[in-house]
């Protein structure tokens, strides 16, 4: 996922491989990506955003089975779905609204909550089999 706040352009990507968020600055042509300084609550993620607005990384972890954000550097990691996830894939921050909304490929829907966690909602249930990804467009307000 591409990102540009106010002092840089970067790209965010999850590597489930080897359990890491890597980043890299799109500033000066080949810089090497380096790994996010995140080491809690992370083990295999798959899906990972950024939310301009509070600087936090987002990302589901498909071994531990929860979303959980932080800062780039790793602090104020903090879990915002857990129990009743079976296998997060996809996930997309709406910045504007301040919502998340996530797949569950195991359990076949598709859910929304608040940044922080809270008003968790299964919008779809039925009529859906194991999605992966998903994509908010936010569009101009």
């Amino acid at each position: 996922m591409f990102y540009k706040t106010s002092s840089e352009k970067f790209v965010i990507f999850a590597e489930a491989d080897n359990g890491e968020i890597y980043k890299v600055p799109l500033e000066v042509p080949e810089t090497p990506c380096y790994p996010l300084g995140i080491i809690a609550n992370i083990s295999r993620p798959v899906a990972v955003d950024y939310d301009p607005v509070e600087g936090k990384i987002y990302w589901t972890d498909v071994t531990l089975e929860l979303l959980a954000r932080a800062f780039p550097n790793g602090s104020s990691v903090e879990v915002i779905a857990y129990g009743n996830v079976t296998t997060p894939g996809g996930l997309a921050v709406d910045y504007v609204g301040r919502n998340i909304y996530w797949t569950d490929e195991g359990a076949s829907r598709i859910e929304v909550a608040r940044l922080d966690g809270s008003s968790r909602t299964s919008l779809i249930t039925s009529s859906v089999v194991e999605p992966r990804a998903i994509l908010l467009d936010i569009g101009e307000r």
